[in-house]
């Protein structure tokens, strides 16, 4: 299996990540406070047994946030350094010292521009940029109160992506954010979840940066679409997946253990996309 994900990100993806050499940086935002969610979710709704786990960073400014995979970041961190086609090539062929991986390849920018959300997210096509409203979630206070983490909590529910969720969110952390998507409440959500508890963010920790850190990312060559656009193009590459996976070289056995694979994917945290 290591081998079939090797040949297939080398021979599709690297030419998208060699965009990014001597690409400029785009700094937004000085870092205040990062905090750090642990999800857990189901990638496969026809199987409640396999629960997967990625810890997720929201980096906090005064004004604006990023929210990110701790693998990404880390993906992203590294190969900043990388300035040519061979050493990028060199560095995902070792498997001995193998670069983070992770589910979410997305990054998103709240606040940014103001009042907007901005995503950024690659698939093999490209590397896609879209806005979304700030304010997508309709919150419902309760008087549920509760401590978590150490902390005094209260509950608010709402309706986002097709999916009914609660969170709990800590009046004395006073950021109006929370993971993912999420913000709007009046404190930090510290954990959110599904009806279903397909997908679940628990807080983890939130502490200052132990060196300056800004809110940036890479000016890569972005495909610039709305919402449904990307989602669309999203769906094609999943629908296409043999035929890139053959275009990859893979023998038909691969073939169609690389359609096994996406058709697992199939429980994605927005249902609907509107």
């Amino acid at each position: 299996m290591r081998s079939f994900i090797l040949i297939f990100v080398l021979f599709v993806s690297l030419p998208i990540f060699a965009q990014q050499f001597d690409a400029p940086i785009k700094e937004i935002e000085s870092v205040e406070f990062i905090v750090t969610y642990s999800l857990k979710f189901q990638e496969d709704s026809t199987n409640s047994n396999f629960i997967r786990q990625e810890d997720m960073l929201l980096f906090l400014g005064r004004k604006r946030s990023k929210f990110v995979s701790q693998g990404y970041f880390s993906f992203d961190t590294i190969t900043r350094k990388i300035k040519s086609f061979p050493e990028l090539q060199g560095l995902m062929a070792n498997t001995s010292n193998p670069l983070p991986r992770t589910v979410f390849r997305s990054q998103i920018f709240k606040n940014y521009p103001d009042d907007k959300l901005t995503c950024t997210e690659h698939i093999l096509d490209g590397t896609f940029k879209f806005e979304d409203n700030l304010d997508l979630c309709n919150w419902q206070l309760t008087g549920d109160t509760a401590t978590l983490y150490g902390y005094k909590v209260q509950k608010a529910t709402t309706e986002f992506g097709g999916r009914s969720w609660t969170a709990w969110f800590a009046p004395e952390l006073p950021f109006n954010d929370g993971p993912y998507k999420f913000n709007g409440l009046p404190g930090l959500i510290v954990k959110i979840f599904d009806s279903q508890n397909h997908y679940v963010f628990e807080f983890i920790s939130i502490k200052k940066p132990s060196k300056d850190l800004m809110i940036d990312y890479v000016e890569k060559d972005f495909i610039k679409a709305t919402k449904q656009d990307f989602f669309r193009a999203k769906d094609a590459f999943r629908d296409d997946i043999i035929n890139r996976a053959k275009a990859a070289g893979l023998n038909n056995e691969m073939q169609q253990r690389a359609a096994r694979n996406m058709a697992r994917k199939n429980n994605p945290i927005e249902l609907k996309r509107k």
